[in-house]
């Protein structure tokens, strides 16, 4: 959509998620972490968090979008920043695509609102997804999903390819996990395959 548009541009901007002190104390935790190396997203923080923005993102002001967004794109938000975006949310409304990259939803017990653990785990569509399943209930097995496919378990035999155990439209469940893995059948090749890997393994041990 924006290949042959001049006038398209992007913003990179950072969410300053230190507190910010009073006095000395501010100024001499500054300069101490100052002399610690920093990372990519530690030098892009500071170049842009200088108070300077026309749009008033930076350590002076809250952050917020720049008008006419058409995508704002959100990297490993924590339950702090999801605040800010549920926010955005409101204010934008469908005008803008957000999109929610590494935001492990699963792992946050607490969004501070109903509404707010509504949009993130209910209104926000998973488009990609691929990690450990369950590893208690269904261990050497992994979740899938591509939108707008269907969610795959699969397990990583010792060879050959993944193993789909599991084939649905919503996320499964660890009970559902738990059933499907219990569901495995290995053939004997398989099986006896298997078993000559683990012994060779445990020559090494």
């Amino acid at each position: 959509k924006w290949k042959d548009d001049a006038g398209a541009s992007s913003r990179i901007l950072a969410m300053n998620r230190r507190k910010s002190g009073i006095g000395g104390a501010a100024a001499a935790k500054k300069n101490k972490a100052n002399t610690k190396p920093k990372g990519f997203a530690a030098k892009l923080a500071a170049e842009l968090n200088d108070g300077t923005s026309e749009e008033g993102i930076g350590s002076g002001g809250p952050f917020e979008l720049g008008k006419n967004t058409e995508v704002a794109l959100f990297v490993a938000p924590g339950p702090k920043e999801l605040v800010v975006i549920e926010k955005i949310c409101k204010e934008v409304g469908m005008g803008t695509l957000v999109i929610l990259l590494n935001a492990r939803l699963s792992k946050i017990k607490n969004f501070g609102t109903d509404a707010a653990k509504k949009l993130f785990t209910e209104e926000f569509e998973p488009v990609f997804c691929l990690s450990a399943a369950p590893q208690e209930v269904a261990p050497d097995c992994l979740l899938y999903r591509g939108y707008p496919g269907d969610w795959i378990m699969a397990r990583k035999p010792k060879v050959g390819q993944p193993k789909p155990l599991l084939v649905q439209t919503h996320k499964p469940t660890m009970e559902e996990c738990q059933k499907a893995y219990e569901s495995l059948e290995l053939g004997d090749l398989e099986r006896g395959m298997e078993t000559a890997l683990e012994n060779v393994a445990g020559w090494f041990r």
